[in-house]
């Protein structure tokens, strides 16, 4: 991987230019300067945010014990989480009744650092942070979300990775973890650091079988964070990750009538691959002028490669039985003569003599940002205030190509060269962003105004015609909150903020370069968050969401098909009666629900789709934990999630279709269970978890056919901790 001088040029600049200053600092001690590494979106005075947000800390990331990020997200109102993907590792979130699929529709951020891997042309998301290396997850849905883009219509969230230990001596942690369906996982960490700065190695590995027999993955995250103080008021950071993805995965579910043979059993599993390899660069700098002004400043570039092979493609009926139909099986041929080549055609012969359809593409993102938060007084009244601008660019090579015989299927590059209908699309972005917001006291009360500014320019061009297309606009987004601090640890909030999600370039590419504008969004909510009483913390928020060019994927385009709404309410709490009744061990229920009352067309493109309820967007969804801590170091937890039915297309089929692509998702409800328990006197945590804990067969996607969510995952584990 090839920095651009592009970013080491800006990088560099922005900390030379600031530490040549140091004049202009007050004295203060290095142990005051936050860690660079713990980048939050949330402001320290959250009391003061005038809008929602939930967090989850490591403590309960641990006591949870998820096998990815994902399980714990589905504990936060207001999230849907789609299982996808091999193990369902894949991040497919939907805030508040936005389309799930790919997390294209939020702004996933690792370290205030877009995790997508086209933010503005291709926003999708094949990747998670590893839950081992998380130390805090934000979500933030209310108007301060207009300090991070593009994504701005219903929430940002922000994986914060574990900080560099500052404390002298060298620290780190070691876990292992073991299940069935062969599932084994592997964490550890090292670091050392002191006054002058300090180092931390990060290493996971997850593997094991996926979701389907023989859908063998294994996937590895190395990860080094390092800072270094220049001064007594700066500090420099450098974050490098590298990730290795390889899966058995499919990404052609199954037809009605396999599901119904056997959800878990795929066809052309042991043909279909999927390879990701990622290269990422963070340069971070901070510098605190004094005790009111602070100027941070980040560089980032990604080096994202991801191929898709898939053998086989949406079913056929053969027979009054729906199979899924063979990608480039000339070599068997067609033995039922009903025009396709299907699975029952390669009974008696052997399906690796198929081909399939490679999708390589590749991706390079880099930016720069500099941000300065300060405080100052007007009218003797107090304020905080945040002013930035962001850089950022993007290069896309969309591929595809038929491989035609087993070599062609094992090497996309030999594909490339001899296959059939290669296709190929490059996308190119540039972005400047600027935003602003103020927060200003008055006793009480604190009122925020804010403002973000995009201004896009995307182009797209196809690598065999001379057909092209660009888009060019610019978005002037506001926003204003009000929280009220006036009842003891209980805050009052309301805000309303404007919001986009780019225009997608097309998948196919034809010579007219039509293509959807972005949505707009004008979203309203009012809530409280209260910590009045020891023990028990209680959120709500009540929303309303009215959106302009609602985007729709329709697979070889994406499409506004008109105005739409949602509404609903969001509660959340946990009650510990071991602080509630001074206890040393503790008794608590967690607990978050949020009812989308409203998740529709109101001026469909097409007006048969008035009052339809949009895609994967359920009226219900409930998260229930129970759980209990002992003194001794024994800690056990049983939770319940109930996910409700969803409509998967703009039509609201509920009729099953044969290829499964079609229908109704009906709800479901899972059980999950841990248990922990630390050694005393040690350093050693024994663990056991459980996914699904009744073994229950339910339905969770219909993409590309029917996907069952897994089936019952146990694993136990040991960590140390030195």
């Amino acid at each position: 991987m090839i920095l651009k001088p592009t970013l080491i040029n800006t990088a560099i600049v922005s900390s030379l230019l600031l530490a040549t200053h140091p004049s202009e600092a007050q004295d203060k001690p290095i142990a005051d300067i936050e860690r660079l590494v713990v980048n939050g979106i949330l402001p320290s005075r959250i009391e003061t945010v005038g809008g929602s947000f939930d967090t989850l800390e490591e403590e309960y990331i641990k006591a949870r014990r998820p096998l990815s990020i994902n399980e714990q997200l589905r504990t936060m109102p207001g999230i849907m989480v789609v299982a996808d993907g091999s193990m369902s590792f894949d991040l497919n979130i939907g805030i508040r009744g936005q389309n799930p699929r790919r997390s294209a529709k939020a702004m996933v951020m690792e370290d205030g650092m877009p995790l997508q891997l086209a933010p503005y042309t291709d926003p999708v998301n094949h990747y998670a942070t590893p839950s081992t290396s998380i130390t805090r997850v934000e979500v933030v849905k209310g108007a301060g979300q207009i300090l991070y883009g593009p994504q701005t219509l219903a929430g940002a969230v922000n994986f914060v990775t574990k900080p560099v230990s500052r404390n002298g001596d060298i620290v780190g942690s070691l876990t292992s973890r073991f299940g069935n369906q062969d599932f084994r996982g592997l964490h550890g960490s090292i670091g050392f650091g002191n006054a002058s700065g300090g180092v931390v190695l990060d290493v996971s590995q997850s593997k094991g079988g996926g979701i389907f027999e023989n859908s063998d993955f294994d996937m590895k995250d190395y990860r080094i964070k390092g800072e270094y103080n220049l001064s007594e008021s700066q500090v420099i950071g450098l974050k490098v990750v590298h990730t290795h993805d390889r899966r058995n995965q499919t990404e052609n579910y199954l037809t009605r009538d396999e599901y119904a043979t056997d959800p878990y059993s795929h066809p052309t599993v042991a043909l279909d691959k999927w390879q990701q390899d990622r290269d990422v660069v963070q340069l971070t700098h901070k510098f605190e002028i004094n005790n009111n002004v602070t100027l941070s400043s980040q560089a980032y570039y990604t080096d994202i490669f991801r191929n898709g092979l898939r053998g086989s493609n949406s079913g056929r009926e053969v027979d009054g039985i729906w199979e899924s139909r063979l990608r480039n099986c000339d070599a068997i041929g067609d033995n039922n003569g009903d025009g396709n080549i299907t699975v029952s055609d390669v009974e008696g012969s052997d399906i690796n003599l198929c081909g399939g359809r490679h999708a390589p593409r590749q991706y390079f993102t880099w930016g720069a940002e500099s941000r300065a938060d300060f405080g100052h007084s007007i009218f003797g009244l107090e304020n905080d205030a945040i002013m930035g601008v962001r850089f950022h660019k993007e290069k896309v090579h969309r591929q595809q190509v038929y491989a035609t015989t087993t070599a062609q299927r094992l090497d996309y590059q030999l594909a490339l060269v001899e296959g059939d209908d290669i296709e190929g699309e490059r996308f190119d972005a540039y972005a400047l962003s600027y935003y602003a917001q103020n927060t200003t006291y008055i006793d009480n009360w604190a009122l925020t105004a804010g403002f973000r500014f995009e201004d896009v320019r995307t182009r797209n061009t196809d690598d065999f015609s001379t057909d092209s297309a660009s888009d060019n606009y610019t978005k002037f987004l506001p926003s204003l909150s009000v929280a009220y601090n006036g009842i003891k640890n209980t805050t009052f909030f309301a805000g309303v903020h404007k919001g986009i999600s780019p225009s997608r370039a097309d998948r196919d590419l034809d010579a007219s370069g039509a293509r959807a504008v972005p949505e707009e969004s004008t979203l309203y909510e009012v809530g409280m968050r209260s910590h009045y009483a020891d023990g028990i913390r209680l959120s709500a928020a009540l929303f309303h969401n009215d959106i302009e060019n609602t985007i729709v994927d329709n697979g070889a385009t994406f499409d506004n098909s008109g105005e739409s709404e949602q509404q609903g309410v969001e509660l959340s709490g946990r009650i510990n009666f071991g602080e509630i009744y001074n206890q040393a061990s503790n008794f608590y229920i967690s607990a978050a629900y949020t009812n989308l009352w409203t998740a529709k067309y109101i001026k469909a493109s097409n007006p048969d789709n008035d009052g339809n309820r949009m895609q994967y967007a359920p009226k219900q969804l409930f998260n229930l934990d129970i759980g209990y801590e002992h003194a001794s170091g024994i800690d056990g937890r049983i939770g319940v999630q109930h996910v409700g039915e969803q409509f998967v297309d703009d039509e609201n089929t509920v009729l099953e279709s044969g290829n499964g692509i079609e229908g109704l998702i009906p709800s479901y409800t899972i059980w999950n269970a841990t248990l922990n328990y630390t050694i005393p006197n040690s350093r050693v945590t024994l663990f056991s978890s459980v996914e699904n804990l009744f073994d229950k067969t339910y339905l969770v996607s219909r993409n590309e056919g029917k996907l069952a969510g897994r089936e019952r995952l146990f694993f136990g584990g040991i960590t140390f901790d030195f």
